[in-house]
């Protein structure tokens, strides 16, 4: 299906003009894909017109919400089902200060970092509108309108990396804040990166201005290249000076990431070393508690160990805090609930192929059974069959030597 939300306004208009239709009609069209409308609900849009977009291919929508699973700490892990049956994921985080969605931009992740469920397994990128999908369907969650949004930032942190789906991202981010649409500013959106050099530079040039968020996790290249594979591509100093070029074009403070892993990346040395890296940075500090992924094996550290890291920092002149981790209770670690969800399918769908495997095999013992008992039944048969001509023969033989007899 060619997904309506994957188009902007122009886009939109060129399309309702070759079906012959007036030229408003792109705004109506617009305003309902954008409110999560499809072609049972647009009702203010005619119904031919409709039908001939369905004719066609059009798909007013790109995912829907499969399931949704709500947090103690009030945050909301939605698993979308994409219009080809994959599956991604995205955690609505309420504060007293507005809802932040975030949002995946691929469909599993190419960059299997040692800490993230993600990586154990890629399909595809999602395109602009599939991203757009999310904060559409999430908006409608919130009883909001494309005129009425109830979702105030947005955070590229879900599933994915997001530069290594660079065109696809790009488009979202222009479609997401434009006037015609949800109208977002670019200072409430951030975009989350393992580090990609060129494409950061590429996307500060672009002049969109987001906010950017390094996923570090590390403070040398050593410790990087054992839980991040980019690294062997990407030095962190390769990195690291791409986010100053992106804070000299946008003016934009850096965020980095970093997921405190026990025994790997989070003593005391590996923080002095973290504030020698980021001394020229103008940037802030985000320690994470590591979601542990039992596939990973790697274990989050203590609070106290939290407390001193962050300490250690503080004492370099590193601007640090802890950020509070939500949704843990519900699988909101990126990949989790996804992963989960397809094990149990797999898990579902081994006990089927089971349970018909018992099926068949009890299906073709009981026509064994019954083809030998059928067999059985003939042999029968064919002995009675064969015992009667004898009785007869000899019948015929005794009434043959009874005739003779007599006629002596």
């Amino acid at each position: 299906m060619n997904n309506l939300l994957d188009y902007n306004l122009e886009e939109l208009t060129n399309i309702v003009l070759s079906f012959n239709e007036q030229k408003f009609r792109a705004k109506q069209l617009y305003n309902a894909i954008l409110n999560g409308k499809d072609v049972l609900s647009a009702t203010n849009l005619p119904q031919a017109f409709l039908s001939k977009l369905t004719e066609k291919g059009f798909n007013m929508q790109s995912l829907k919400i499969h399931k949704i699973f709500k947090s103690h700490d009030k945050s909301v892990k939605f698993l979308y089902k994409l219009n080809d049956d994959n599956l991604i994921e995205g955690v609505l985080m309420q504060h007293s200060y507005g809802n932040t969605l975030c949002v995946s931009t691929q469909v599993g992740c190419k960059m299997n970092c040692a800490f993230c469920a993600s990586g154990l397994n890629f399909v595809r990128n999602l395109t602009a509108g599939e991203i757009l999908g999310q904060v559409v369907q999430v908006n409608s969650y919130l009883k909001g309108l494309v005129t009425d949004r109830k979702i105030t930032n947005i955070v590229l942190m879900g599933s994915g990396e997001p530069l290594d789906n660079f065109d696809n991202v790009v488009k979202f981010l222009k479609l997401v804040t434009s006037d015609d649409g949800f109208n977002f500013s670019v200072r409430n959106i951030t975009l989350s990166t393992c580090g990609i050099p060129s494409k950061i530079e590429k996307l500060a040039d672009l002049g969109l201005s987001i906010n950017l968020a390094i996923s570090l996790h590390a403070p040398n290249n050593e410790i990087r290249k054992q839980i991040m594979p980019v690294a062997k591509s990407f030095s962190v100093e390769s990195v690291i000076e791409a986010a100053k070029h992106y804070n000299t074009i946008t003016n934009r403070m850096i965020y980095i990431e970093y997921a405190l892993i026990d025994g790997v990346n989070s003593s005391l040395q590996n923080a002095r070393e973290l504030a020698d890296l980021l001394c020229d940075l103008n940037c802030k500090v985000n320690l994470i508690g590591l979601n542990e992924v039992k596939e990973r094996g790697l274990k989050k550290v203590t609070d106290s160990q939290t407390q001193q890291f962050l300490r250690e920092l503080l004492k370099c002149g590193i601007s640090a805090t802890i950020r509070k981790s939500l949704g843990d209770d519900v699988n909101g670690a990126c990949g989790q609930l996804r992963n989960k969800e397809l094990s149990q399918q797999k898990a579902k769908s081994t006990t089927l192929q089971t349970a018909k495997k018992i099926e068949n095999k009890a299906k073709f013992n009981k026509e064994i059974k019954n083809d030998r008992k059928n067999l059985k039944n003939k042999n029968n048969s064919k002995t009675n069959s064969n015992y009667k001509k004898a009785e007869n023969k000899k019948s015929l033989k005794n009434n043959k030597t009874k005739n003779n007899y007599r006629g002596k």
